[in-house]
């Protein structure tokens, strides 16, 4: 750390050969760790004593980690694409488990019962969800009272109806539970195209749990409540912006106050009623068929707003023919008279249990596994041109069939690559002994791997657009636990509280800047060879010769590389494709913003003897930034064995 101290100028530290960290901002000092300690006791101080810095070495030792979250720091780093991913599970997390994430159909819709709490999509993510074979409570507690009475399994099976082998999972504290990142990572995101300015689909990633921070409660106009830290990335009409600065938020807890105007994008504005959209449209010559098709709606109602909105078609753009009812009056009437008491008469006896299409409320796993089987199986039947792969049939019912059956290998249940199109016929004929089943893989088996994952059929329904909205009041709410989600695909934020909000972690885009020919070459004394075996090896050195000779390759590979990437550039290729060449040893860019006590756990693991060379000089120069601002807080650090709070 004292090298890195030395290499400190202007908050920059320079790292590896082209890389640097720089201390972009900070709100952080020892003195604020010791009154958010002792907040509780309605206390405040303006100068550190040595009782104040017995406080901070006592919340390190009994690890009383709040009082550090009170503290942020902003890094901008440029480092290797291969340290950045390791760099990018220490986030700092932004949004309260209560805020509601929102989920859409094939269709794009959205709706209450397919949104989710961030606390819900955790609970999935790390504890997973029930399945549907579980035995319930009351069945759990009598087989319980059975087992103490001394009763063999098979005598419990016989009295409750339950099998034996449901007994015995519950036994052995098996608690009916099921793996359900795979489904969460299949579920559909709303997320915002900011070039277009519609909403599309993305895909989670990961759930991060970034533990207890202080929040705000920020309203909006229309009624809108999000709750998040200063430091979350909001999407406003000026562009994305730290809430802090969106709002001008001056002052921290409950002195806290917005001293600037704001208007954030929101949900879920249709698009065919956005004038800014349909201007647009109107500006690219689009006819309006071909902006009703853009907009999910009809020839009509695109006419219809586009008259309110003052930007219609003249007669001659508009061409075509009289309606045959122009000049005429024409009235319809129905009857039937529905009152909306008649109306929520209806709902309530068709909802939940009383539903006939009511199954208990949980789906078992052989029924997730059919369910999942279905959405992808129009990809499926495409690749196999519509074919039965048994009687060679085209068309008909198809059945997307498990080459190798789920429960020979439930590891392939969920593999695109194991389905095949069958008719309906000879599904049902497959299925009717193990026997055929398995004569039937080994008919197939050169078939596994076939089908992928290819692009998603075209979206249906309503285009929807972001609109702004005015923030109205910002209001301190206390510490709470808080969360972040990664998003995959090209647009990485999502929809939360009906509010466009980013990531934390905010990388250097190749989508739209070019990349530069900077890659990262190690010195000849950083290049290494493994000793040992997966968990017990070591890194030695290796010859100069070796050294120099991987230096060349290293730096013939990344000359030959960028070429390409130009190449492909100059002849009109877009950057996000062209920027597939570029290796991992690729300089980019990115904004950390981070707490006290998450950087404590960063550098604890990375400034590690245990962690990679590269990120742990990375990790040095971070730790070098916390000394300097917060050096009781890291002599306590260092006294607590390097643990974080």
């Amino acid at each position: 750390m004292g090298a890195a101290m030395d290499a400190m100028t202007e908050n920059t530290i320079e790292v590896l050969d082209h890389g640097f960290v720089r201390l972009d901002d900070a709100m952080a000092d020892d003195l604020s760790v010791v009154n958010g300690a002792r907040v509780s006791f309605a206390r405040r101080k303006t100068e550190m004593d040595e009782a104040d810095e017995g406080l901070i070495r006592f919340l390190m030792r009994d690890r009383h980690g709040s009082p550090f979250e009170h503290n942020a720091f902003r890094f901008h780093v440029r480092c290797p694409i291969f340290v950045a991913r390791e760099w990018m599970r220490h986030r700092v997390g932004c949004l309260t488990g209560d805020t509601v994430v929102t989920f859409v159909d094939t269709n794009g819709h959205a709706s209450k019962t397919s949104s989710k709490t961030i606390d819900e999509l955790w609970r999935m993510w790390t504890e997973g969800e029930r399945n549907g074979h579980a035995i319930p409570l009351q069945t759990r507690t009598e087989i319980d009272r059975l087992l103490a009475e001394g009763r063999s399994h098979r005598a419990i099976a016989r009295t409750l109806g339950v099998g034996r082998r449901a007994i015995r999972s519950h036994v052995e504290g098996r608690k009916g539970m099921r793996d359900a990142r795979w489904r969460l990572r299949r579920m559909r995101l709303r997320v915002l195209n900011e070039e277009t300015g519609e909403f599309t689909v993305g895909h989670v990633a990961d759930v991060i749990d970034k533990g207890i921070q202080p929040v705000y409660r920020m309203t909006l106009a229309d009624g809108k409540v999000l709750t998040l830290t200063e430091n979350h990335r909001l999407y406003t009409s000026d562009g994305w912006l730290r809430m802090r600065d969106a709002v001008g938020l001056v002052g921290t807890g409950e002195e806290a106050r917005m001293t600037r105007a704001c208007e954030l994008m929101t949900n879920g504005q249709l698009a065919h009623r956005d004038r800014g959209w349909l201007e647009a449209k109107r500006r690219e010559g689009k006819s309006v068929a071909q902006i009703a098709s853009e907009a999910g709606c009809s020839y009509h109602t695109v006419r219809k707003w586009l008259a309110i909105h003052d930007l219609k078609f003249s007669a001659k753009e508009r061409g075509g023919r009289t309606p045959w009812n122009k000049g005429k009056r024409a009235e319809y009437r129905t009857g039937m008279v529905v009152s909306e008491s008649h109306r929520a008469a209806i709902r309530a006896a068709r909802s939940g249990e009383r539903s006939n299409f009511w199954r208990g409320g949980v789906t078992s796993d052989r029924a997730s596994i059919g369910a999942w089987a279905t959405a992808p199986a129009a990809k499926v039947h495409s690749q196999y041109d519509y074919v039965c792969q048994e009687c060679s049939e085209r068309g008909g019912k198809l059945h997307a069939h498990h080459i190798v059956p789920v429960w020979c290998d439930p590891s392939k249940a969920r593999d695109i690559g194991n389905l095949i199109t069958v008719c309906e016929n000879c599904h049902r004929a497959i299925h009717r002994t193990r026997d055929a089943e398995f004569r039937f893989a080994d008919r197939h088996a050169n078939r596994i791997g076939f089908a992928r994952d290819i692009a998603a059929p075209i979206r249906t329904g309503f285009a929807l657009t972001a609109h702004p909205v005015r923030v109205v009041s910002i209001a301190y709410v206390g510490l709470r636990q808080t969360y972040d989600l990664s998003v995959e695909g090209p647009w990485h934020n999502f929809v939360a509280n009906g509010v466009v909000v980013h990531n934390s972690f905010n990388e250097f885009s190749l989508r739209y800047a070019k990349a530069t020919d900077d890659f990262y070459v190690p010195e000849a004394d950083d290049v290494r060879t493994q000793v040992g075996k997966p968990g017990a090896y070591t890194f030695e050195p290796v010859s100069d010769e070796l050294a120099q000779q991987t230096r060349d390759e290293l730096q013939a590979v990344y000359d030959h590389a960028y070429e390409t990437y130009e190449r492909l550039v100059e002849s009109g290729v877009a950057r996000e494709v062209a920027r597939s060449v570029l290796p991992v040893g690729a300089y980019t860019q990115f904004y950390w913003t981070v707490n006290a006590r998450s950087l404590m756990n960063f550098v604890s693991l990375r400034n590690s003897q245990f962690a990679q060379l590269e990120i742990r000089r990375y990790a040095e120069a971070v730790e070098a930034f916390f000394a300097a601002r917060m050096p009781v807080t890291h002599a306590a650090f260092l006294a607590n064995d390097r643990v974080a709070p």
